[in-house]
């Protein structure tokens, strides 16, 4: 019986990764919805602080990237992830029209509102260059799509070596995986630093790698943290568990002090400067890493409130994929500075109060809008499969 029910639990979705994705979620849709802030200080504490969702979901992605082989992940990524998005994608160059109030939607039924070879052309730039804003979130699809075309390059380095005794003789590749993952960070670090123009205080001018690719080290990232969790997950790593939690939130906190002061004085060496240290910056690859450590080190069974958040994680992709033309149709019928009437604009944005509510009604807002169209989506989905 405890063998079944071990076997059961294993089964069930993993209420911790959940809850990330469902952070990640509401990261993504914060910066889309233009959180602001009434100074340069909350300004730049409320960008950063939104900054990072796209970090997480590639580094969740390298939880599963290497569990099936690379004809089975193609598909699944084709059918799961490309076409749906690319069926999002369609449907924001032809809804365009009324979603920014421009005209009903029976003529966006009856009139084809976009050139197709600029959408072809635009399909074919791999995410580079989607001149449509509603649709301009997409180019994650592309990337990830990438991700899986390079595979067979990246499943190797997981294969284990079976004649192995030890921990080190089976996985033979990971000091290779830790290589790389080493690599693409400093590489991350010169592209910061000449993105931010702080390479030009050194004596020496280097200049990062052309194939640096941070997505590839999230990932990697990702499966390795995986491991860490299979670890922390054993019975007599109670212990161990509480202080990789501190040391994890430590090394937040830090980064992300860091990461603030740092952009601080890239403004005020260069005012005209407007790079901002955001998703692919090496802050962000260390403050996800230990926010997913910190995050995973807990045990969600028997807590309710975080398993009941967690259950919006198996619809975080839809909301993804549609949460940029929701927010688009309250911003056109509504106005820029839309609240519900909730908040004051006489004199704007002029108290932080103002904007802590301007996060927590658009944010939400649209979150759980995007929720519930990608709950209805995936209801329909799971009645047509069931059609004889």
């Amino acid at each position: 019986m405890a063998e079944e029910i071990k076997k059961a639990k294993k089964k069930g979705r993993d209420a911790g990764l959940d809850l990330i994705r469902v952070v990640a979620c509401l990261l993504v849709v914060g910066t889309h919805v233009d959180v602001m802030g009434t100074g340069d200080s909350t300004k730049l504490f409320i960008r950063l602080l939104f900054a990072d969702g796209v970090t997480l979901f590639f580094i969740l992605s390298g939880f599963f990237f290497f569990r099936k082989g690379f004809v089975e992940t193609l598909k699944r990524a084709l059918s799961s992830i490309v076409f749906p998005g690319i069926a999002v994608m369609l449907l924001s160059y032809q809804f365009s029209p009324f979603v920014r109030d421009e005209e009903n939607i029976i003529y966006c039924f009856t009139h084809l509102n976009f050139d197709v070879c600029g959408f072809l052309t635009d399909l074919f730039s791999w995410g580079g260059n989607i001149r449509e804003s509603m649709a301009a979130h997409l180019w994650y699809i592309f990337t990830y799509l990438q991700l899986v075309l390079a595979y067979p390059l990246l499943k190797p380095l997981y294969s284990e070596n079976v004649r192995g005794i030890d921990i080190n003789e089976k996985d033979r590749f990971r000091k290779y995986r830790w290589f790389i993952i080493g690599f693409i960070f400093i590489n991350q670090i010169l592209m910061d630093l000449n993105m931010t123009g702080l390479i030009s205080f050194s004596p020496v001018q280097i200049s990062p790698f052309m194939l640096y690719t941070a997505p590839a080290m999230l990932l990697l990232t990702g499966a390795e943290i995986k491991d860490l969790k299979r670890y922390l997950d054993r019975p007599e790593a109670v212990q161990k568990r509480k202080q990789v939690r501190i040391i994890s939130a430590a090394v937040l906190v830090i980064a992300f002090a860091s990461r603030f002061f740092l952009q601080r004085q890239v403004f005020i060496l260069n005012s005209s400067q407007d790079f901002y240290l955001y998703w692919n910056c090496a802050f962000a690859t260390v403050q996800s890493t230990a926010f997913v450590i910190f995050i995973l080190s807990f045990d969600y069974e028997k807590n309710k409130p975080v398993n009941f958040i967690a259950r919006a994680g198996r619809y975080t992709f839809w909301i993804y994929l549609l949460h940029y033309g929701i927010y688009y149709f309250i911003f056109f019928r509504k106005g820029q500075d839309w609240s519900f009437g909730i908040i004051d604009m006489t004199n704007g944005y002029d108290t932080i109060w103002k904007e802590i509510l301007h996060i927590l009604i658009r944010v939400p807002t649209v979150f759980l809008l995007s929720l519930l169209a990608s709950y209805v989506i995936e209801n329909i989905k799971r009645m047509i499969q069931k059609l004889p």
